[in-house]
Order: structure tokens, then C-alpha cells, then sequence
């Protein structure tokens, strides 16, 4: 089977942010399928500038193992703004057909969204073409962004609208992440036989418990003897990280480091709202790679999920969540729906209110007295994620929908 993959942020393990397309592609490649991927030139988290002029970098050619990548021309400053991001989205668009051009004629196309703007040009190429296309969901768009207040403009939220309905309309197949995501899709009229649920898998090779690798990155930052609560990942509207900087204005045990790794758009707010507040337990780092992940969630005494209140999120599961679970921490979660039910149900952390700093900082404070009680969650949570969450089924079960859609 041939194999076209478009996907916006395709990265691997030496970079920051999640890998989940990349591990992927390298299993589909190791099955002996032939893969090409068509990617823009800027990582999610990534604030590298571009070194080639704009012009140089039309189109660039890669490999990583067995799969071929084809990076297209994006705009590199998606981080400055919205409108930045934006941009960042249609310059993807404008390119990616001309990536999926130069590749040679796939089987299927797997699309992976958001973003939804370059969805819509890879699907007339799969039409002139006459290749089946596979549609991944991954973020309901435009709804997402309108619950969470970005997007206003009638006209935008109107085109992105039609975009989806016509994308749902002509995709053979619709993957979801959630059962949430499928279910909002289906309860707007799309048959169940079109949806298919494949969920995030977490490659538990990669991310394990590892005490060892906690207690390095503890030294080398001279953490030890800390309570650490960790929140590793994007800093955007999304992510809500107002409840974790007010939880740390309120604990009281100054021994207490709430550490944020990542990057996004609200990081540089975030580091401006803790210099006004002269507050000395929060540090935010950079982003790390998907390899050096594994030491800095060991590290942690307790880990935090967090996203906005807002109904759509109740479908969400962050793949945050599972790779802390999957490290055996135990996990506070500031997630209503799909993401606390895996929690409560896992008995791998403790749900919180979504805005409620308050109580986020009473369980914080309950559960740093009771090591055992972190332990039997963390433990919980690895067994559930082996059970439920292994990047093994996930990858079977997309590389079957793959092979499906492409003789059928």
C-alpha cells in the first residue's frame, strides 16, 4: 500500500511536542508500506527561524528511515499572534497540494486536522486525482475556537464551517480521536459506518516509569528533596494555565515547585503575570524533546492536566494525560468528561474543577503528604494505559482502516 500523510507539524523524537503521526508513519514504513508525508517547516513548539530565504524552501525533501517527507513552504511566525497563526495555516494550504503532487500517486491520503484550512485543497488533489482520502479529527474546527472565544469573525467561522461539512461529506472514512468528537459528528448527521474512534496510543517503550531518569534530571537542576508538580506541554488559549498560576500564588509549602514545560502563545503572558505577581515557586522551561520527556515527567511528584471550561473539551482526552499515566504519576486533572472519567476510572489521579485553583491547591497540599497514595495512582495508571492506551492497538487499528479504505 502507498501511503500519503498531510499532516502540518510532522515531527520525531528529537523535537518537542507530541510524535504520535511520526510513530505512525514509522510503523506503517516498517510494515513495508511505502510513505510520504507532506509537512510544513515549523514544529507546534518550535521558535527555530527558518536559516533558508523564503524562496530556497518552496519545497524540501527529506528522509527519515524509511518514510519520505516533503516540507512545504509555511510561515514561521506562528507563534507571535493569532493572526500569526493564521497566516501560518493558509501559507500550509497555498503549498501542501504542490507537495502532494511531486509524491507519487498514493493509495490513500490520511489528513490529519486541525488545522482545517489546508484540508480543503488536499481534497481536490485526492479528487482530480482520484485518490481516497481518510480524514483525521483531531480538534473539532471551527467549534473549538469559537467556545473558546478566538474566533468571531461570522464570515471566517461560516467558511471553516462549510469546510468542515464538505470535508466530513467527501472523506471515505472520518477518524476521531475521542468518542466525544465522534459522537458531536454523528449527532449532526453523520452516518456511524462513515466514523471510526482510533485514540491516541502512547508508545510505552518510549515513556515508562523510571525512577532513574527522574532522579538525574532532579540533580542536574538541583531539585532534590522538592515536591514538583509538573504541567509538560502547549501554553495556549486552550490550556487554561491561569488556574496553575493562582494554585501556586495560594500553597503555602514553600518547598513546593510547580514546574511548566512547553511553549505556545500565552507563554510569554505567563512569564509576565509571574514577575507582577513576585512569585518565586513557578519556573517554565523551554520544551524538551520527546526523548528527554520521559526523565522530566519522572521527576515530577504530581502532574497536571489542564484545559478551559468549556463543553466541546468534555470530549477531549490530552495526550498530556496518558503519557503522564503511562510514567506511573499520578495526575490532577482540570479536565471535565472523557479525560476525568479515564482518570477516576484508571484510579490514577484526582479530578478537579477546571477553574478552581482553591481546590487544586488543597489536593496538591493532601496528596504531597501521602507518598503511597501518589504511588498506588502512578502504578493504576501505567497498568491502565498498557491495557487501554498502547500506541500497538492504535496503530493496528488505523493501518487496517488504511489498507481498507485503499482497495475499497
Amino acid at each position: 500500500m502507498k501511503v500519503a500523510v498531510v499532516y502540518q507539524y510532522y515531527q520525531g523524537h528529537s523535537s518537542p511536542g507530541h510524535s504520535l503521526v511520526y510513530e505512525l508513519t514509522q510503523h506503517l514504513a516498517a510494515e513495508g508500506h511505502s510513505v510520504t508525508v507532506v509537512s510544513g517547516q515549523t514544529g507546534y513548539m518550535q521558535r527555530d527561524k527558518p536559516v533558508l530565504p523564503w524562496y530556497r524552501r518552496l519545497i524540501l525533501k527529506e528522509r527519515e528511515g524509511l518514510v519520505k517527507i516533503i516540507r512545504t513552504y509555511t510561515y514561521s511566525e506562528l507563534h507571535r499572534s493569532y493572526m500569526g497563526r493564521l497566516i501560518s495555516f493558509l501559507s500550509f494550504s497555498v503549498t501542501a497540494p504542490f507537495g502532494l503532487l511531486q509524491a507519487e500517486k498514493p493509495d490513500v491520503v490520511l489528513a490529519s486536522s486541525p488545522p482545517i484550512f489546508p484540508m480543503l485543497p488536499i481534497w481536490v488533489v485526492c479528487k482530480l486525482r482520484g485518490i481516497p482520502l481518510v480524514f483525521e479529527v483531531r480538534d473539532l474546527w471551527p467549534e473549538s475556537a469559537v467556545q473558546m472565544g478566538i474566533l468571531r469573525n461570522r464570515l471566517l467561522i461560516s467558511i471553516m464551517s462549510w469546510m468542515e461539512r464538505l470535508l466530513y461529506d467527501k472523506a471515505k472514512r472520518v477518524v476521531t480521536l475521542t468518542q466525544g468528537i465522534r459522537n458531536d459528528i454523528h449527532a449532526r448527521g453523520w452516518p456511524a459506518s462513515k466514523l471510526e474512534v482510533i485514540t491516541c496510543g502512547v508508545d510505552t517503550q518510549m515513556l515508562y516509569p523510571d525512577a532513574e531518569a527522574g532522579d538525574v534530571v532532579r540533580r542536574n537542576f538541583g531539585w532534590e528533596g522538592r515536591n514538583i508538580v509538573l504541567y509538560f506541554g502547549a501554553m495556549g488559549e486552550a490550556n487554561n494555565l491561569d488556574v496553575v498560576i493562582e494554585a501556586a500564588v495560594q500553597c503555602k509549602d514553600e518547598n513546593t515547585l510547580f514546574l511548566l514545560i512547553g511553549d505556545g502563545m500565552k507563554r510569554a503572558y505567563l512569564e509576565q503575570r509571574i514577575t507582577d505577581l513576585k512569585i518565586n515557586n513557578v519556573l517554565l522551561l523551554p520544551p524538551v524533546s520527546k526523548h528527554e520527556a520521559r526523565g522530566f515527567i519522572n521527576a515530577a511528584d504530581l502532574c497536571l492536566v489542564t484545559l478551559k471550561d468549556i463543553p466541546l473539551f468534555k470530549g477531549a482526552i490530552p495526550t498530556k494525560l496518558l503519557d503522564y499515566m503511562a510514567c506511573g504519576r499520578p495526575v490532577l486533572c482540570g479536565v471535565e468528561g472523557e479525560a476525568a472519567d479515564i482518570v477516576q476510572e484508571a484510579q490514577a489521579g484526582i479530578a478537579f474543577q477546571p477553574n478552581s485553583s482553591q481546590q487544586l491547591t488543597t489536593i496538591i497540599a493532601e496528596l504531597m503528604d501521602n507518598e503511597p497514595l501518589r504511588s498506588k495512582m502512578g502504578r493504576s495508571g501505567a497498568q491502565y494505559v498498557k491495557n487501554n492506551f498502547d500506541a500497538v492497538q492504535s496503530r493496528a487499528a488505523m493501518t487496517a482502516l488504511l489498507e481498507a479504505v485503499s482497495v475499497g
